[in-house]
């Protein structure tokens, strides 16, 4: 997928562009030994894990076909059956990678999940106190997004536009701690795009501008490694979050924290980050919204 663009801090070699500003820890801070004693803790809860019914799949590009008198339903299918994606995408293939991926992630942190028939010993003992992890909704939204190639020749400014296809993968998340805190709930959004790759040059004979350019679709195995990208970041929110939540608790200073730690798991280090790549949603929100 080396030619796929993947928006918004994707890949999670990955999280390291989370946000404009990301620089390494530095120091034996106070927050800096809590987040270590909190990834170097074999004392794990039990996750409860959630996923959505389905993943829903929308387009939202305009169509070629004549929709008028038909209802919304109907011209959401025809969308759909014109769409350049989606289309192509397994849904319940994309949902198993997304949460085999994602799965995999948390448990090299040493949380067990439990789901199904093996929630039953969970609610049967009240002195233990799961974190639940609920995905509600996610939804598969494609549209075109559009692009500009800008090249410069002898100091002169060039452009060619691209309507490029584009695929959003939305996720509502709801976090908790059973029998402890409340609910919070965040919106995730992350992009996939067809990619072009191109060049301005002069040409030897005519001495005009040309441009020369490869464009690369965005397949069908793109999409379900962009879920297994975003499976296995969206654990890693989750367990910054939650490495964040034990400083916050633990630390000697009352005074604001002006960046969030970042644990990178394959360099083993802590990065600083300014925020978790979320929305915060109030509860009136969520409701206005289902």
């Amino acid at each position: 997928m080396k030619n796929i663009t993947i928006s918004s801090g994707k890949g999670l070699s990955g999280i390291m562009v989370l946000t404009a500003l990301l620089v390494f820890a530095s120091g034996c801070s106070i927050d800096r030994k809590l987040a270590k004693e909190f990834v170097q803790s074999e004392d794990r809860p039990p996750v409860i894990l959630k996923q959505p019914p389905a993943i829903y799949m929308v387009s939202y590009k305009d169509t070629g076909t004549d929709t008028t008198g038909l209802a919304k339903w109907q011209i959401d299918s025809v969308r759909f059956h014109e769409s350049a994606i989606i289309k192509k995408v397994d849904p319940r293939k994309f949902k198993t990678s997304f949460f085999d991926a994602f799965k995999n992630q948390f448990s090299k942190y040493g949380f067990e999940f439990y789901e199904g028939q093996k929630l039953k010993a969970l609610f049967e003992n009240d002195t233990i106190h799961p974190i639940v992890v609920d995905f509600p909704q996610m939804e598969l939204e494609e549209y075109i997004q559009p692009y500009s190639d800008v090249g410069y020749v002898k100091g002169r400014e060039y452009y060619k536009n691209f309507d490029l296809d584009a695929v959003n993968l939305n996720t509502w998340l709801k976090l908790s701690m059973k029998g402890v805190e409340g609910q919070e709930f965040y919106f995730i959004s992350d992009s996939i795009t067809d990619k072009v790759r191109g060049y301005y040059f002069e040409d030897d004979e005519t001495r005009n501008v040309r441009y020369k350019y490869k464009y690369r679709d965005v397949e069908e195995e793109d999409m379900y490694r962009f879920a297994r990208d975003m499976g296995t970041n969206y654990a890693q929110y989750i367990f910054d979050h939650y490495m964040n939540r034990f400083i916050k608790r633990n630390r000697s200073s009352n005074a604001p924290r002006r960046f969030l730690y970042h644990y990178d798991p394959q360099s083993g280090d802590f990065l600083l980050i300014k925020k978790l790549p979320w929305i915060r949603m109030e509860m009136d929100e969520v409701l206005r919204k289902n």
